[in-house]
């Protein structure tokens, strides 16, 4: 009987968005009420969500699944520590941006599309995540995709969303049909997989042969294109035309998904050093390229766009050196920080008649740059003081990943604060607080989750090759802070992060065809909504 409630409560947790998926489709029900029960029924799924994963901390893991012919199992959903982690993160955060929705979207006639697709995007997500077999999977990811296109649409009437829509669907399209193929040659030669089996994965790996290169690469496709890395990335900028709700599910849940996929088939992709080598160089060069591109975006969330891709592949390039419980600890943190700053951003939206506040005085560089680096310092002293952080693969990434970060916001945070004893302080404290609160954090879900994930596989890449990517992000944000070098990149940063909305008419000036560029200040059709600058008051 035991054993059932923990299956009742995974099952529950999958199934209960399905059917608040269902529930904005009632037309009997008014329009609010159908949303708040819709987002009532997303926290209920949290809820069992954060059941079953207390239930695994009791009791072990566990499955739930269809057995056919020969004992080897068909559908199903599988919960051990990673697995139900991940659900819990998902259903929360579904939940967390239904609730902010309510308020965002009351009165919007599209508000039921949006609930009804939101469910729809954490319901096939949470399949993703805790999916017993490859096949039940593959069926799962291309739900999550399909489903997130129809959030991305559910506003067709707002400039830029049409073409960001098509765009996303293509892309999603093709990283789907590559996922859908290396299942296809995987299942020819070793039948669906088992992935509750630890040796599964590896043995299917085994019998793919000369197949093996071409399935790691079909399946890194399919990741780095719903990450958004590279080439395979240019849907992205076009998604912030969707309402602010929508990019905030986007950034806190559907981009993590190549991570995801990255580490549950860890053994069909770490085998082969070739396609390790050319993940990481793809997810390195783009995280690299964002930094600088990130800072000399001309709206607030076409900024958090880029922060996003240089996240994600930084969390890419972590699962190519086979840190895997580094990439689980980012993608958690990003998802909940990320939400968090998209839920926020009209406040960085300045308003009519107000003043952005300014500094008469900043440090000198020379006493900049030693503030900067003793912070930072310190900040990584009381990270790695905590014990059990430096046990793992991953400490060596978690502190190079922890020491750009910290270093970027001490150097911006320097230069546009009064350079006064008590700010000095404070903001020291803070970090060196921050630091330690992290490592403790680290240390925990180390010891949780680290039993569940996969073995570093032969091809995966020495740990270390991610300072580089960490070293190239920070000289490419120092770069673009230099007036002689920004005069000459800015312009060519800010092309190449901005998304034309194709669905807009042109204009023509001077005898040359226009397109409209949205949220860029002085071009021809410069849209607001498009610039993070939508009716954010509601937020």
């Amino acid at each position: 009987m035991l054993n059932l409630l923990g299956k009742l409560w995974l099952t529950g947790a999958v199934v209960v968005p399905l059917v608040s998926a269902s529930v904005p489709a009632v037309g009997r029900l008014g329009r609010e009420r159908r949303c708040r029960s819709a987002t009532a029924l997303a926290w209920v799924g949290a809820a069992l969500a954060l059941a079953a994963t207390l239930w695994v901390a009791l009791r072990g893991s566990f499955t739930v699944v269809l057995v056919g012919g020969g004992g080897r199992p068909l559908v199903g959903l599988w919960a051990n520590q990673l697995t139900v982690t991940l659900l819990a993160l998902v259903c929360v955060v579904g939940a967390v941006v239904q609730s902010f929705s309510l308020r965002y979207l009351q009165g919007d006639r599209a508000a039921p599309r949006f609930f009804a697709a939101a469910n729809l995007v954490v319901a096939a997500m949470a399949v993703v995540c805790t999916s017993a077999t490859a096949a039940v999977l593959v069926v799962a990811w291309v739900g999550a995709g399909l489903a997130f296109v129809m959030v991305v649409g559910s506003r067709p009437d707002l400039p830029g969303v049409q073409a960001a829509t098509r765009r996303t669907l293509a892309m999603f399209a093709a990283g789907d049909l590559a996922l859908v193929t290396a299942l296809a040659v995987t299942s020819l030669r070793a039948g669906n997989i088992d992935l509750a089996s630890p040796l599964a994965l590896r043995s299917a790996a085994g019998h793919l042969g000369s197949m093996t290169t071409l399935v790691a690469v079909l399946v890194v496709v399919a990741a780095l294109t719903r990450s958004a890395q590279g080439p395979l990335g240019r849907w992205l900028p076009g998604t912030v035309s969707a309402p602010t709700p929508a990019s905030a599910l986007l950034h806190a849940g559907v981009v993590n998904g190549g991570g995801i996929l990255l580490i549950r088939l860890a053994g069909l992709t770490g085998g082969s050093a070739l396609v390790m080598v050319g993940v990481f160089s793809v997810a390195g060069v783009t995280a690299a390229a964002t930094a600088g591109r990130m800072v000399h975006q001309p709206d607030v969330k076409g900024s958090l766009v880029h922060s996003t891709i240089g996240q994600m592949g930084f969390m890419v390039a972590e699962c190519a050196v086979g840190a895997y419980l580094a990439a689980v600890v980012h993608l958690m943190g990003h998802a909940l920080y990320k939400a968090t700053l998209f839920f926020g951003s009209g406040s960085q939206v300045p308003r009519a008649g107000r003043v952005p506040r300014s500094s008469d005085r900043s440090m000198s560089t020379p006493l900049r740059v030693l503030a900067t680096v003793a912070t930072t310092a310190a900040t990584l002293g009381a990270m790695a003081g905590v014990p059990g952080v430096l046990t793992t693969r991953a400490a060596g990434v978690l502190l190079v990943f922890a020491a750009a970060t910290v270093a970027s916001a001490s150097w911006s945070w320097w230069g546009r604060r009064p350079a006064s004893a008590r700010w000095a302080i404070a903001w020291t404290a803070g970090l060196i607080v921050g630091g330690a609160l992290y490592g403790m954090a680290l240390a925990v879900l180390g010891g949780w989750i680290a039993p569940a994930l996969p073995a570093a596989g032969a091809g995966t890449l020495d740990p270390w090759w991610l300072a580089g990517v960490a070293g190239a992000g920070l000289l490419a944000a120092a770069l673009a802070r230099i007036p002689s070098a920004r005069r000459r990149v800015v312009a060519v940063l800010v092309d190449a992060g901005a998304a034309v909305p194709l669905d807009l008419p042109a204009r023509r000036t001077g005898g040359v065809r226009r397109h409209a560029r949205p949220g860029i200040p002085g071009s021809p059709g410069s849209i607001p909504e498009l610039a993070g600058l939508r009716e954010e008051s509601a937020a």
